[in-house]
């Protein structure tokens, strides 16, 4: 391979003279060996940005593993989320942002979230994993915005990450350097798995009495629904002989 010397000799790394990086004035400003403090103090911008104008999180780490999953099944039924930890997050969120997919147009929430990293590590990190990432399958909780003044018993949005990158060089490398994680996260569809509540007021239509968990499991149970009309009680003028005699059971129709 070619030494760069050679393709730029206006900007040699000679290593004697009083300029040793710039013999005839100029430098190459993405060269990464001479940019330390530069990029130094883009690291510490990026983390006061993300501390001033971000907002709390809280922070659910799941524990889906590829090794303790069932091979057979492509699932681990023993998985659960671990304790939540507060941090900061700067967002870009696009509420009931319109998407079209093979189901037709859905109304959904789109999140781009910004995470310092060497943050990230001092928060999440331990003696056994002292750098975690965030990973997909991870969720978190807009607890800020979600608290205090919200309605009828709303809480914060939750929200599901589907991809991280380090690495965007029109939004968060300069200088090529790498400062934070970039998210990119979908509405947590609630799936009871443990160590996450569903966000509240999320009360659902079911033709059923209850859906979701019963008392006696390690999660307090469902909440109960908020209008009594079932398919049940509907039912009983259709099929039950022994109340409703005249009920019809052909699903077809009769002959008078």
């Amino acid at each position: 391979m070619t030494d760069l010397n050679h393709i730029f000799p206006f900007n040699s790394h000679e290593p004697t003279g009083p300029n040793p990086h710039k013999t005839t004035g100029q430098v190459r400003h993405l060269d990464k060996t001479v940019s330390d403090a530069e990029r130094e103090m883009y690291n510490n911008w990026w983390q006061e940005q993300i501390h001033q104008f971000g907002t709390e999180i809280d922070y659910f780490t799941s524990g889906f593993s590829l090794t303790g999953q069932d091979l057979i099944y492509g699932e681990q039924p023993d998985s659960r989320f671990g304790p939540s930890v507060k941090m900061v997050m700067a967002l870009e969120l696009n509420e009931s942002a319109i998407v079209l997919n093979k189901f037709g147009l859905v109304g959904d929430d789109e999140i781009t979230g910004y995470l310092s990293i060497d943050t990230f590590w001092r928060t999440m990190g331990s003696e056994d994993n002292p750098k975690p990432e965030p990973k997909s399958g991870d969720v978190f909780k807009l607890t800020e915005y979600g608290d205090r003044d919200r309605v009828d018993g709303r809480d914060g949005k939750m929200f599901e990450i589907t991809d991280r990158v380090d690495q965007d060089i029109s939004k968060i490398n300069p200088l090529l350097g790498h400062y934070i994680w970039l998210v990119r996260a979908k509405r947590f569809d609630y799936s009871f798995e443990p160590g996450v509540q569903q966000e509240g007021a999320m009360n659902q239509v079911f033709d059923d009495t209850h859906s979701g968990l019963v008392s006696g499991y390690n999660q307090p149970p469902s909440e109960s629904k908020t209008y009594t009309q079932t398919t049940t009680e509907q039912s009983k003028t259709v099929f039950d002989y022994d109340d409703f005699y005249e009920s019809n059971d052909d699903i077809y129709g009769g002959y008078n």
